[in-house]
Formats: C-alpha cells, sequence, structure tokens
C-alpha cells in the first residue's frame, strides 16, 4: 500500500471464503515495502479479524485497509453479514489479541451487517 489517505479491499462474497494462503498473499501485496515488523503486526491483527468473521459471520466478507498518511494510522475493518443469533455478543480469545495489539478497536452493528474494525497507529 502507498503512502496517503489510501483505501483497498478485498470481497469475498460467496460460501467458499478463500484460503488463508491466498488472503496472506494479497495482503503481502499490500504491505510490500513496509518494514517487517510493521507487516507482521498488520498479519496478525487481520488474520485475527478475518477469524472472527469467518467462524461467526456469513458472506459476503470484505476486507478494508485504510491507511492515514496524516496521523501515520492504519484502519482495519473486516464486515460480514451478521446472522441473527441470540444472546450477548462477547469477544472471544482472537479479539483478546486484538486489543492487546492495536491502539483501539470496536464493532459496528446494523441490521444485516457486523464491521469489526482496528487501529494501528505507525511511528516514523
Amino acid at each position: 500500500m502507498s503512502a496517503g489517505h489510501d483505501t483497498v479491499a478485498l470481497v469475498m462474497d460467496d460460501h467458499d471464503a478463500p484460503s488463508r494462503a491466498e488472503v496472506e498473499s494479497w495482503l503481502r501485496d499490500r504491505v510490500e515495502g513496509w518494514p517487517g515488523p510493521d507487516a507482521l503486526l498488520i498479519g496478525v491483527v487481520v488474520g485475527e479479524l478475518l477469524d472472527n468473521a469467518w467462524r461467526y459471520g456469513e458472506p459476503p466478507y470484505v476486507l478494508e485497509l485504510t491507511m492515514d498518511e496524516w496521523t501515520d494510522t492504519l484502519t482495519i475493518r473486516v464486515r460480514n453479514h451478521a446472522p441473527r443469533h441470540s444472546g450477548r455478543w462477547s469477544p472471544g480469545g482472537g479479539l483478546l489479541i486484538v486489543d492487546g495489539l492495536t491502539q483501539q478497536w470496536g464493532v459496528v452493528s446494523a441490521a444485516a451487517n457486523t464491521t469489526v474494525w482496528a487501529k494501528l497507529r505507525f511511528e516514523d
């Protein structure tokens, strides 16, 4: 991903979600040229958010990466169709990892979709 206020997205719109290797390849292309530790951190957060969507949601799945050059912040969003379920939403182990690695994260639930987002801030 280049510097700037850019957004890139990967849309997975069928029940056969891409393999982890396919998503990793797509992500590697987006973070090419980033320092290794930063790219690894992004990969872990993306992986946890996607695992959460694949486990609890339904297609379509949308992974978005938005870089804000002014704040050196990358926002990662994973949106999925949210099937009806009873009970209160609560974070699982993967989201506890996201909580520990990111500066901020949250969940936005709409009528038919759920978006889990996380922000990573990178120091120059």
